[in-house]
């Protein structure tokens, strides 16, 4: 047996070997596209019933979606001026409240102020009570001349 095998024959038959791959590839993918939408038929079987009450409420829903889109907008109208003049009353707060802080600190520091020139009047007084007087002796000398001065001093009215 002898055949003679051209170039033009060989071409022809890896076109033809090649158009079978890609047919039977083709069909694999057909295949799969089959399984796929019959899948989807099932889940759209499954819940008709869903679906077609949702479809009827479409309607209803684009209508209530329209007036609550309304209502907010003719609600942001006529709140828009009370929101400006609410901003407004609150900045003046704050600069209040700012101020009253303010004030507060400065009372709070001049009381501290004089709370320590009280307690160091204070100090002053005992040391100098203190070493102004040794002993209990010397307290009741005091006592004592401070009661004849008194008495002198209602002798002489």
């Amino acid at each position: 047996m002898d055949a003679n095998l051209t170039v033009q024959d060989l071409f022809k038959l890896i076109l033809f070997l090649v158009g079978i791959g890609v047919g039977t590839y083709f069909i694999l993918v057909l295949s799969k596209i089959n399984k796929i939408l019959g899948q989807a038929k099932g889940i759209i079987d499954a819940n008709m019933k869903e679906l077609d009450t949702t479809i009827k409420q479409l309607p209803e829903i684009s209508q209530n979606v329209n007036d609550i889109t309304r209502e907010t907008k003719e609600v942001l109208t006529e709140l828009g001026p009370e929101v400006g003049d609410l901003v407004h009353n609150i900045n003046s707060i704050s600069e209040q409240a700012s101020s009253i802080t303010n004030t507060v600190k400065d009372t709070t520091e001049k009381v501290g102020s004089r709370v320590e020139d009280v307690a160091e009047s204070i100090a002053d007084t005992a040391l100098a009570f203190q070493y102004g007087t040794k002993s209990l002796a010397d307290y009741i000398n005091i006592i004592m001349e401070i009661f004849e001065a008194l008495k002198n001093m209602l002798n002489k009215r």
